[in-house]
């Protein structure tokens, strides 16, 4: 019976302790994103898919990065560096991109080009 009770103990404590950790990292995130708009606030981007397409390969293949076209709003890109290779998939759609996983530097040089 000791057992069985010991075992109920430990099952309700490791929900407790999943659910209390998906809750703090959920609002974490919601507090970065939050911070970030502050920061930046959201320009308007008025391009076609094909132009938001270009700028961005573009900017990848300059800043070192090798682009293939993964859907018509993806692509795959991927940079190799003397120790190792970094690759990502940028999303992006007539307004918007984003980078995963995060890469700040091709993001800082898309934001660049596109004038955010």
């Amino acid at each position: 019976m000791a057992k069985i009770l010991g075992l109920i103990l430990i099952v309700v404590y490791l929900v407790w302790f999943f659910t209390v950790q998906g809750v703090s990292v959920s609002t974490e995130d919601i507090a970065e994103q939050e911070i970030r708009l502050m920061e930046n606030p959201k320009i308007e981007i008025n391009l076609t898919q094909k132009e938001m397409h270009d700028t961005i390969e573009n900017v990848a293949e300059k800043e070192g990065w090798y682009t293939t076209k993964f859907k018509s709003n993806a692509l795959l890109a991927e940079k190799m560096t003397e120790d190792n290779s970094i690759s990502v998939t940028i999303t992006f759609s007539k307004s918007e991109f984003s980078i995963s996983p995060e890469n700040i530097d091709l993001r800082n040089a898309i934001n660049s080009s596109l004038g955010i």
